[in-house]
């Protein structure tokens, strides 16, 4: 078997073996108040959603709540009609105030008495790199209790799986680093996350499609897995390079395992398995809007399905409680359109996926940050 066939069978019959530096703890409220908890989620359109529902969901309306630090289900958008160049959200049919996946995360939070004061610092495909840049004042700060990194997708993977000449993987290593650095110059007891994202549809399709190939279902789902492995293992690689990394929120992971069991379809593309769809695809009426194509950005992120599933992922990760608890009248999930049914299951993906996490450490360090 050769080395790109081994990956794929380890990434789509597996996907367990995760990096982990310490497991989260969560707060216990038996010994009286729980003091607030500062987040910063700092990412792309894979941390805001891009799409409707989910980009204005829990979002502070009018004000983006900047200047607020009291603990809310809403989210303080740190880049709300802001002037500074390269923050200000002005990508047509992107308007804000932004909450997304962190709003998600402050929903639960909130439903689960956590006192979480949640904000974003999310600019649409930007790499870690040019966020600090532009945004190093609201990322490196004292306030922050943790904060959360999540690369543009073509960064931190090769270009010959992106097919994007702008992926830089030893990048996406140095400015994890050069972020860590910063937090926690500016706040030493700050947690940080790294929020390991997901194999894109329409990269796999890419993938699949090379060389003018005929596109074909099995070689999609090999697509899915090769991707599936590279983006694990360029998360595990930079936390091991690091080395002052909380934990990995294993939202891709959590993908590969609903694909996997056959409660979503992992291909958007006419795939004949049952299951919702965790990428957005196309939706008449979107907004910003899509295309009934394979290459729209659609299929290149998150449905209301897959952000309430990355919220979960990410909620069980930071506070170390159990995603399960929530169960069927779990309000964000109501909120996002999503069945009763739906919401247990995408619950309990979530949580076997992490707990696969904590008990499986990944050994040496896979990925290109060395």
């Amino acid at each position: 078997m050769s080395l790109r066939m081994h990956r794929v069978a380890l990434a789509y019959a597996a996907l367990v073996v995760c990096f982990v530096i310490r497991p989260a703890v969560s707060q216990d409220s038996s010994h009286g108040p729980l003091e607030t908890r500062h987040v910063l989620f700092v990412g792309d359109s894979f941390t805001h959603g891009r799409y409707l529902p989910v980009r204005t969901y829990n979002n502070t309306p009018g004000t983006g709540g900047i200047g607020s630090t009291a603990p809310s289900q809403y989210v303080v958008d740190e880049n709300y009609n802001t002037t500074v160049e390269g923050r200000r959200e002005d990508t047509p049919g992107e308007y804000g105030p932004w909450g997304g996946i962190p709003g998600i995360f402050a929903e639960l939070a909130h439903e689960a008495r956590l006192p979480y004061d949640v904000h974003i610092e999310a600019i649409s495909a930007t790499t870690l790199a040019k966020n600090y840049k532009v945004a190093s004042a609201v990322i490196a700060q004292p306030l922050w209790n943790a904060v959360v990194l999540q690369e543009a997708s073509f960064e931190p993977i090769p270009s010959d799986l992106t097919h994007d000449t702008a992926s830089d993987p030893q990048a996406f290593c140095g400015a994890v680093q050069t972020i860590e650095r910063g937090v926690h110059d500016a706040a030493p007891n700050a947690d940080i996350y790294l929020y390991s994202t997901w194999a894109p549809a329409d990269t796999a399709y890419l993938d699949t499609t090379a060389g003018e190939a005929p596109f074909s279902g099995d070689s999609f789902l090999r697509s899915l897995a090769v991707l599936t492995a590279a983006y694990h293992d360029a998360y595990v690689s930079a936390a091991v390079q690091d080395g002052h990394i909380r934990d990995i929120a294993p939202v891709g992971d959590a993908w590969a395992l609903a694909w996997r069991e056959g409660f979503a379809n992992p291909d958007p593309y006419g795939g004949s398995a049952p299951g919702v769809a965790l990428s957005f695809g196309y939706q008449p009426g979107s907004e910003p809007s899509t295309k009934n194509v394979p290459s729209d950005a659609g299929f290149h992120h998150p449905s209301q399905y897959g952000a309430y599933l990355n919220g979960l992922v990410l909620f069980e990760t930071i506070t170390g409680m159990d995603a399960r608890r929530f169960g069927e009248r779990e309000q964000a999930a109501a909120e996002l359109g999503i069945s009763a049914k739906t919401a247990l299951q995408l619950q309990r993906v979530a949580w076997e996926s992490v707990m696969r996490r904590r008990e499986h450490r990944a050994e040496g360090n896979p990925g290109p940050c060395r």
